[in-house]
């Protein structure tokens, strides 16, 4: 969305979530990405739930300090960032135009898109791509493009650009959080698939074919849901039941307990019906013969949600399992045990490093 002249080989992705930052520094070798380090922190973000942008401005001093905090901690070794904008802070849509010519193509997007747009469209920053069609619907959009254009407003870019200024950083990029998920966790795969992003506050569900979004909602759940249901089961505050799940999710997991199967039902019912909810959205839209997505992935902080894959598997009959952002990174083999722990919160932060390494829009 937002690019600049120099060529650096070393890109820091920091992701802003809710319940802390997420930083990766990713070296690039051609278009391999090489783990640099990593840092994250766990203090909540007030910034990330501003709603206003006099209430977001009055708090960039404060979030730059938390950013600079937590480069210090990786000993960063670049300044050059690619950050990330939440999915409420964009709009996006798929719009159809007649084939342009170059030099009109922008023209006939901007004069499409102003009338769906719900601020104006001389305050939005657009980024767009165009969907290749199938082989299958060359003669469907022989005359028409299918474009699928991402929007924000310029004040929350300079807001961001302000942040990054003052914590050290020279931003390079901005995207959303969605593309960023999708370039660690899928690459270049065409697939049809469901991305579930399970974050501190909120859960958001990403149909995503030929790596492109066509359906993108949000809920209210996530890990602090599932910490209150632990915390209430186990008679812990919900500070240590975050230290505990961790390392009791995957035995939690394996072992199959009814006890918290039942006490994580608050969990499962409105994820399972969301699913339900896109994949019918999906198929009343153009994409309607390739609604059933060939496998749904779990990713996010709470993506470890004991027996969340299984329930979700066992109920669609679609292989799902945890996301594995780090698979496309080149690590140091001792680092895999904790990478692998840590991994689904990173699919933001690894993703926004990858963008300039691996050639991403």
């Amino acid at each position: 969305m937002l690019f600049f002249e120099s060529k650096p080989t070393q890109f820091v992705g920091i992701d802003i979530g809710s319940g802390g930052i997420k930083l990766v520094e990713l070296r690039g070798q051609g278009k391999r990405p090489y783990l640099y380090t990593y840092a994250f922190s766990d203090s909540p973000v007030p910034f990330r739930n501003a709603r206003s942008d006099a209430e977001k401005q009055s708090l960039v001093e404060s979030t730059a300090q938390m950013i600079k905090a937590v480069a210090k901690s990786a000993n960063t070794s670049s300044n050059v960032a690619v950050a990330s904008l939440p999915q409420r802070d964009v709009f996006s849509t798929i719009i159809t135009i007649p084939h342009a010519e170059p030099k009109e193509f922008s023209g006939a997007i901007a004069r499409e898109i102003e009338k769906l747009l719900p601020f104006p469209l001389a305050e939005a920053q657009l980024d767009t791509r165009k969907i290749e069609p199938l082989p299958s619907e060359a003669e469907q959009y022989k005359k028409i493009d299918r474009i699928f254009v991402t929007a924000a407003r310029k004040k929350v870019i300079q807001t961001y650009s302000e942040i990054f200024s003052k914590a050290g950083f020279k931003l390079q990029a901005i995207e959303t959080e969605t593309f960023a998920t999708i370039r660690s966790l899928l690459g270049n795969d065409p697939a049809p698939t469901l991305i579930i992003d399970m974050g501190k506050l909120y859960t958001s569900f990403t149909y995503v074919s030929r790596t492109v979004p066509h359906v993108d909602v949000v809920i209210e759940t996530g890990g602090d849901k599932l910490n209150e249901l632990l915390a209430r089961a186990w008679g812990k505050s919900a500070t240590e039941v975050e230290d505990m799940k961790i390392e009791l999710f995957e035995q939690l997991d394996e072992m199959g307990d009814p006890q918290i199967e039942t006490m994580l039902q608050p969990i499962y019912t409105p994820i399972i019906k969301e699913i339900e909810i896109v994949l019918e959205t999906a198929r009343r839209t153009s994409i309607g013969a390739i609604s059933r997505p060939d496998k749904i992935i779990l990713t996010g902080g709470a993506a470890r949600c004991p027996m969340l894959a299984k329930k979700i598997e066992t109920h669609f009959s679609v292989k799902t399992y945890a996301g594995d952002p780090w698979a496309r990174v080149i690590a140091p083999p001792g680092l895999k045990p904790v990478l692998d722990r840590i991994g689904p919160r990173f699919s933001v932060a690894i993703g926004l490093a990858q963008r300039l390494i691996v050639g991403g829009q």
